[in-house]
């Protein structure tokens, strides 16, 4: 069930107070001290209003102790600090500041304090500093799956230029060895004859057979064989 309604509402008088009804308002609160319930003030003091028009139009216009004009510095850091451990209560921030109204601070803060913070680099809401704007998922996406790719396409430090080709290495490895047969003495063996591929496609070891069970020694051995092979 709902709070009941401070009046009728019929034949209350809305619109801008007059100063006729400013003046009945103050001279009533004055003689009775203000401990009147604001129900009955209109009644009593010959107002056509509704309680609440009057108590709103006492505490912010005219009590006596009302402050009037903009937050001095002092009053505005006071804020500040209040609205940071009360946030927007604005009727408890008021109550800490003694001639100051709730919907005066309010204005104050939305029209003045709260530009202030921003230029100076502090969330009005939070007060903590401003962090700067986070870059968006899909652009860290899309960074990062650059990089994937581009981590993949790199090889290893002397992969690209390991070695010859195989074709290359495996014709030069076939004369290398016809001319080593053709010497007298056999040279030495290098890293060149460990690195010759003997499965090697490219490879035909049918040649071999011409010179298998052929010997330094042998008497059907004779340099006119030699020759004819290196004409050959």
């Amino acid at each position: 069930m709902g709070r009941q309604p401070c009046c009728d509402k019929l034949g209350v008088k809305r619109g801008p107070w007059t100063a006729e009804e400013d003046k009945k308002l103050i001279n009533f609160i004055l003689t009775n001290g203000g401990h009147c319930c604001w129900r009955a003030v209109p009644k009593l003091a010959g107002l056509l209003r509704c309680g609440k028009s009057c108590r709103l139009r006492w505490t912010n216009y005219l009590r006596p102790d009302l402050k009037r004009g903009l937050l001095s510095e002092a009053e505005e850091k006071l804020v500040i600090d209040l609205h940071a451990k009360l946030g927007n209560r604005w009727s408890k921030i008021a109550s800490k500041l003694p001639g100051r109204t709730d919907n005066e601070i309010k204005n104050h803060w939305n029209t003045h304090i709260k530009k202030k913070l921003i230029k100076m680099g502090i969330d009005p809401v939070t007060h903590e500093p401003l962090s700067q704007k986070a870059a968006s998922p899909d652009v860290v996406s899309a960074t990062s799956q650059s990089n994937i790719t581009s981590e993949s396409n790199l090889e290893p430090e002397g992969q690209a230029n390991s070695s010859p080709p195989e074709s290359s290495t495996n014709v030069s490895s076939q004369e290398q060895l016809v001319n080593w047969l053709l010497e007298d003495e056999l040279p030495e063996i290098d890293d060149s004859w460990l690195n010759f591929a003997i499965n090697s496609d490219d490879f035909s070891s049918d040649w071999l057979l011409d010179y298998q069970g052929i010997g330094i020694e042998d008497p059907l051995f004779d340099g006119s064989i030699l020759e004819s092979s290196s004409k050959a």
